[in-house]
């Protein structure tokens, strides 16, 4: 259910501000709403003033930095447990270094992650091209310059090798050869006198050059391979090294930083709220939202910390204002952990049915009758109570929590239906207690499933038809209660049809469907005509849809049927018990994920959507991320 809800105006003179905006966020209750969106109140927008914006801007400019040095550093996203008192002046003296200090250590670290994936390219080709290299590349005071040219230009070699000659004089010496099945490579020996001359030329003539970082490009080619492979061997030590480094300042740094970027988002968030406010030419004014059996702590609190002069009006609570009131989901324990999957819905409307206690009851029902298998059942139980020592709070938390009592039922559902791993619990004494599902009395199971459906989508209407009552939607009202009694009717006309009600009843049934029919396509008007049998059908289609329940379990039943015929089939006895298992596995996997979705999906389409008023918005109020929850 939710939680009843009070709309409040609080008015206080401008020289309060401070203190009521520090109360009411240290009492974190009151969600503040934008005033431009609260059209009880008449006030203009709070002026802020522009020493104050850039105060804020100041603010968050240095909060951003703190948190991208955080992100390199790796730190703790969470937040810490205290305020840190000065963090705006701290961080901003202490930062900048900081700063410089990381992006140093991370700009070494690109350079050198940057030469220990490029230089295995380097070392690759020297090594093609050492065969080729003459014997007066290594004489003191010569140069060699190596060019790549595609295999498809190779006709160009010659041209090359008479520019350059001619430019030294015919103390140039050129060997080619092939570098890979794209790409042939030509070297050029030449005295060091000219290298200035042979780059320019070939510069010239746009020809691709081997060209070796600058560390390395001097002396001869064996020189340059023997520098490169030193410094490929240093590389991953370094990067070691400069990681060390930041893992040091992020034990150093990272609980200052957290703590000074937790203490400016807190009072950023004071900044921002500012926005929301309204004033007048003296006083200030609030427009908000908490419980309603908060109200008098708020009271004494505002009273006592902000001063007699802040004046609380309660504003009030028509229809205008319910659509826009903020919603708090209130429910036991057991129905907790269903809140996040309702949730994925959308948020229910203020004052309108919680969904959250229904799907408690029915979506761990339906996982237990598709599934129905004491084995299965327990291993679920199993791997849930392990899971959950990894898992401690967030959604996952709450899913396993929602699969835990899903397997209670699995166990209920198997014992009622005799299975345990299919039917290896036959073997060992194993009976139904009500029927077996994959046997002569299949019929019965489907037609359990069918009245499952009817009694899920007629529980559906008739919260639909009060839904619809309570907030005076007259469409609402024809098209469910149109929808309830053409159930209904249907009902007794398939009874009386089979002979479970008298014959009398076919009469009064058929007409009572005929007005369902023409109450849901009412709203409609003369348009109804034609939509209201196609959408009455559709609401048919619901019903049927149910029977997945049924044929996701008997898909079960059958594949731990094949897992057990296939251990007693192949011949070695090891063999035979790997595979069952695997396929055991295999089936365990499928009968947690499929029931899981399919009854979500008969909760959100199927149920939900012939009650819910969705449009909600979830209760955020102004609060430090300091205070206590």
């Amino acid at each position: 259910m939710t939680r009843a809800m009070s709309h409040v105006g609080i008015i206080g003179l401008k020289d309060d501000l401070a203190a009521v905006i520090a109360s009411l966020h240290r009492f974190g209750r009151l969600q503040i709403d934008p005033l431009a969106g609260t059209p009880e109140i008449a006030a203009r927008p709070l002026r802020i003033a522009d020493d104050l914006r850039k105060t804020w801007e100041a603010h968050r400019l240095l909060l951003s930095q703190i948190e991208g040095v955080m992100d390199v550093l790796g730190c703790d996203p969470d937040p810490i447990a205290a305020p840190v008192e000065g963090a705006f002046e701290a961080a901003r003296s202490a930062l900048e270094p900081l700063s410089r200090q990381v992006e140093a250590l991370i700009n070494r670290l690109d350079r050198a992650r940057s030469e220990l994936a490029s230089l295995p390219r380097y070392e690759s080709s020297l090594r093609k091209l050492l065969p080729l290299i003459p014997d007066i590349a290594r004489q003191a005071g010569m140069v060699t310059v190596g060019v790549l040219v595609s295999r498809a230009h190779a006709g160009a070699l010659p041209l090359i090798d008479e520019r350059v000659q001619s430019l030294t004089g015919g103390q140039a010496l050129l060997v080619s050869g092939v570098l890979d099945a794209d790409t042939q490579a030509l070297l050029i020996v030449f005295p060091g006198t000219y290298a200035g001359d042979v780059e320019a030329l070939l510069g010239r003539e746009d020809v691709a050059r081997l060209r070796l970082p600058e560390r390395f490009g001097h002396g001869g080619p064996d020189a340059m391979l023997a520098n490169l492979m030193t410094r490929l061997s240093e590389l991953p030590e370094e990067i070691a090294a400069i990681d060390r480094e930041l893992a040091g300042l992020g034990a150093a740094w990272c609980s200052r930083l957290a703590g000074w970027r937790d203490s400016l988002a807190d009072g950023l968030a004071t900044f921002e709220v500012l926005a929301n406010l309204g004033e007048t030419e003296n006083t200030f004014v609030i427009a908000g939202w908490l419980p309603t059996d908060e109200m008098p702590d708020f009271l004494n609190r505002l009273e006592t910390e902000a001063g007699p002069n802040v004046f609380v009006q309660p504003l009030p609570l028509d229809a205008s204002a319910r659509a826009r009131a903020p919603v708090i989901q209130e429910n036991p324990p057991p129905a907790r952990p269903f809140e996040r999957l309702v949730s994925l819905f959308s948020t229910p409307s203020y004052g309108g049915i919680d969904r959250t206690r229904l799907m408690a009851v029915f979506l761990p029902l339906f996982f237990g009758m598709m599934l129905g298998d004491v084995g299965y059942g327990a291993l679920v139980l199993l791997l849930c109570a392990f899971l959950m020592r990894r898992f401690k709070t967030g959604f996952s938390r709450d899913l396993l929590w929602v699969l835990t009592i899903g397997g209670g039922w699995t166990i209920v559902f198997g014992l009622l239906f005799g299975e345990a791993f299919g039917s290896l619990g036959e073997h060992f004494g194993m009976q139904p207690l009500w029927l077996h599902r994959a046997g002569d009395q299949m019929p019965v199971l489907f037609l359990l499933t069918l009245a499952v459906g009817v009694t899920h989508m007629t529980l559906g209407l008739v919260l639909g038809v009060w839904e619809a009552v309570q907030t005076r939607s007259r469409n609402h009202l024809l098209e469910r209660g149109g929808m309830l009694i053409g159930i209904t009717a249907l009902l007794a006309l398939a009874g009386s049809l089979a002979g479970y009600l008298p014959r009398g009843w076919l009469t009064p049934a058929s007409a009572a469907l005929l007005v369902g029919i023409a109450l849901l396509g009412a709203p409609m008007r003369w348009l109804g005509l034609l939509v209201s049998p196609i959408e009455f059908l559709g609401l048919i289609g619901n019903i049927l849809s149910y029977l997945r329940i049924a044929a996701i379990g008997l898909a079960s039943v059958y594949l731990a049927e094949v897992a057990n015929e296939i251990a007693g089939a192949v011949g070695g006895v090891v063999v035979g018990v790997i595979a069952a298992v695997l396929i055991h596995a295999l089936n365990l996997a499928l009968g947690v994920f499929s029931p899981t979705i399919h009854s979500l999906r008969l909760h959100y389409v199927e149920f939900f959507r012939k009650f819910y008023v969705g449009g909600g918005r979830v209760y955020d109020p102004f609060r430090s991320r300091f205070a206590r929850s």
